[in-house]
C-alpha cells in the first residue's frame, strides 16, 4: 500500500516537472524581443536569426517609398533613433497615422539586405551599403504625436477653467 502511494506521488511530481519544463521551453522559444533602433544596431544583427522582434523608432523624413508590386502594396522606409538607422520593408495595410517623422514600431525579422534586393529594385530604392541587414516587417504600428498633443493642450486648458 505504501509503495503504491509513493509511486503515485513520484509519478505526479514527474508529470508536474515535465509540464513546467515544456511551458518554459515553449515560452522561451516564442518570446518576442523589443528594441529601439539605436539599441538594435548596436548588437550583432546576424545573431537575430529567425527571432521575431519589435523595432521602435521614427520614420526618417523623405524615406518612405510605396508602390503596388505584383498586385500587393509594398513600402520601404528608414527607421531612426539617436542617429542610428535601419531600413524596413513591409507589405499590406499600413496604419492611418503612418507618415514622415511618425513614431513607428515594426514587428518582423532581421534579414540580410540582399534578401530584399528584388523588392528594393522594384521600388527603385538603393540598399545602403552600410546597412547589411534590414527589417522584414509583417506589421506596423504608428503614432502621430501631433494628432494627440492638441487634444492634451485643450484638456489642460479645460482643467484650469
Amino acid at each position: 500500500m505504501q509503495n503504491s502511494t509513493i509511486a503515485k506521488i513520484a509519478l505526479t511530481a514527474a508529470v508536474a516537472v515535465a509540464g513546467v519544463g515544456f511551458f518554459v521551453k515553449s515560452t522561451l522559444g516564442h518570446s518576442q524581443h523589443y528594441k529601439m533602433v539605436d539599441e538594435l544596431v548596436a548588437t550583432d544583427l546576424s545573431s537575430w536569426g529567425d527571432k521575431e522582434i519589435k523595432v521602435h523608432g521614427w520614420v526618417l523624413a523623405g524615406s518612405i517609398v510605396e508602390q503596388v508590386v505584383n498586385q500587393e502594396t509594398w513600402r520601404t522606409f528608414i527607421l531612426q533613433n539617436k542617429g542610428k538607422k535601419i531600413r524596413v520593408f513591409s507589405s499590406g495595410p499600413k496604419p492611418d497615422t503612418f507618415k514622415d517623422q511618425s513614431e513607428v514600431v515594426a514587428t518582423g525579422h532581421i534579414v540580410g539586405a540582399a534578401t530584399q534586393k528584388s523588392i528594393a529594385d522594384q521600388l527603385k530604392v538603393n540598399l545602403e551599403s552600410d546597412m547589411a541587414y534590414v527589417v522584414a516587417a509583417k506589421e506596423l504600428q504608428a503614432k502621430c504625436p501631433s494628432k494627440y498633443e492638441g487634444a492634451q493642450v485643450n484638456k489642460n486648458l479645460e482643467e484650469f477653467q
